[in-house]
């Protein structure tokens, strides 16, 4: 499901299924880093939107979370994790790839920035598949322990 009138009030009726909120964490550039941030909002978005639709009847995705340093993200994915835990989600998992988050405790995945666009079709779709895997894997392993 995705963030958006219908799927949120499917969400909240069928919350029992519905357990899990996928939150894009992406940051943000306006210097020479932007083209390297926006390639990792693109895997993001894509690892992302792949994960809600292979598992739609158990996730929400959100809209992205965007911050400019990792102090402000990591404060905005805490209150994130907090307002939805306390919302009734039983289950709250990140995309990044800002590899300082591994220096916290979130419930994250990190996927590579990747120029998804310079790669023929079917590699691109590959490198998501594979990403997407990985998230599934750790989705299943958090869903098998409660």
């Amino acid at each position: 499901m995705r963030f958006d009138g219908i799927d949120a009030m499917k969400s909240l009726t069928e919350r029992q299924y519905v357990d899990t909120l996928v939150v894009p964490l992406v940051e943000l550039a306006f210097d020479e880093e932007m083209v390297r941030k926006a390639e990792g909002n693109e895997v993001i978005q894509a690892v992302a939107l792949e994960t809600e639709r292979q598992l739609s009847g158990r996730t929400m995705l959100s809209p992205s979370a965007s911050y400019v340093d990792v102090d402000a993200g990591l404060a905005l994915a805490k209150k994130i994790r907090e307002q939805a835990t306390a919302s009734g989600f039983s289950h709250v998992l990140f995309i990044s790839s800002d590899l300082r988050f591994k220096d916290f405790e979130l419930p994250i995945i990190f996927v590579p920035p990747l120029a998804l666009k310079g790669m023929s079709g079917e590699q691109s779709h590959t490198m998501v598949q594979n990403f997407v895997t990985q998230v599934i894997t750790e989705l299943s392993s958090r869903w098998m322990a409660t």
